[in-house]
């Protein structure tokens, strides 16, 4: 009889342990991921600076670029709002952190990207050399972290009502 108790309360743990160690984990992935598609997004000044420039052999080259690069820019934009959307239904202060910095990671970077269109490609190396200034972005991804970290603690994964502020 005792040995039956003892057995159901470990399993009783080891299950919500195992729960939350599952949930801790599913919500690390998201989190980083969604963090990953905004540092790819800023990327995209650097890509669109140094695209290929037309050489005499091949005048094709400028609108294979534009084309790589628009498809490689979609495929981000559709990742930010993807999780834009999974955040969504997370708690409300690591959802405003993330809209936050995505929205200042378009407007900062963005505004590079659309100065870079403007510029012609590269065709010499010391030009790969950019000097970008994204210290804008340094409040809210040290927000969203902050938020993400606060979210993932044992009695927040463990308490799902800790987790679930109402919505602004």
């Amino acid at each position: 009889m005792i040995v039956g108790a003892v057995t159901a309360v470990l399993g009783a743990v080891t299950w919500l342990f195992n729960g939350v160690r599952a949930e801790r984990a599913r919500l690390q992935k998201l989190y980083a991921d969604a963090y990953s598609a905004v540092v790819s997004y800023q990327e995209f000044p650097f890509a669109i600076k140094r695209r290929r420039a037309p050489t005499p052999d091949s005048h094709q080259t400028a609108g294979e670029e534009r084309l790589r690069i628009s498809g490689a820019l979609h495929a981000v934009q559709e990742a930010l709002h993807n999780y834009g959307a999974q955040i969504g239904t997370e708690p409300s202060a690591v959802f405003a952190a993330y809209t936050m910095l995505v929205d200042t990671t378009r407007r900062v970077a963005g505004g590079y990207m659309h100065d870079a269109w403007k510029e012609a490609p590269l065709n010499n190396d010391p030009g790969m050399n950019l000097r970008l200034d994204y210290s804008p972005l340094t409040q809210p991804q040290n927000e969203y972290l902050s938020a993400v970290k606060r979210d993932m603690s044992f009695f927040r994964v463990w308490i799902p009502r800790l987790r679930k502020a109402k919505k602004p």
